[in-house]
């Protein structure tokens, strides 16, 4: 009962330190996404595009939507109001948060939570799958266990 338990300890130390790894990654990518937000709405010619690029960053944090919540009505409105041009340029921007997103969100949370990030990818998307956008962040959690309880196991046959 003892061994089960220390057993359990570790798994559950190696488990928060892995989430603890999660929020530090989703900290660098909310910075990356602020960066690019600020050049991009800064070369457009937004007003208070650092304000702008900022709350933008905030909301990326909500898995699967992100910043679409913001940026795509946004270019929607200025599509609508006959704004083409600046429409177009929004939706480009937002083009190239999905697409850094998407190249960098695995590499920085798989170094962060000490994963691969193919595995990290494959969970994500296996869990949106099974439980959709909340997936996304129960994809990365449940890697991190499955990792703590091998790494443990691996400490005991060894």
């Amino acid at each position: 009962m003892n061994q089960f338990l220390a057993i359990l300890n570790e798994i559950l130390a190696a488990s928060f330190k892995g989430v603890r790894g999660y929020v530090k990654a989703a900290i660098k990518m909310s910075i990356l996404m602020f960066i690019i937000l600020c050049i991009g709405l800064w070369w457009i010619g937004i007003s208070w595009w650092g304000v702008k690029a900022l709350g933008i960053a905030i909301i990326d944090i909500i898995p699967v939507l992100g910043s679409g919540i913001i940026m795509l009505p946004w270019a929607l409105v200025y599509l609508l109001m006959g704004q083409t041009s600046l429409a177009w340029q929004l939706g480009l921007l937002y083009i190239v948060l999905v697409i850094v997103r998407q190249i960098a969100d695995p590499l920085i949370t798989g170094r962060e939570i000490g994963v691969r990030p193919i595995y990290t990818l494959l969970s994500t998307i296996i869990c949106i799958v099974l439980f959709g956008p909340i997936g996304a962040v129960l994809g990365a959690i449940i890697a991190v266990i499955i990792k703590a309880i091998f790494d443990i196991k691996k400490q005991y046959t060894s």
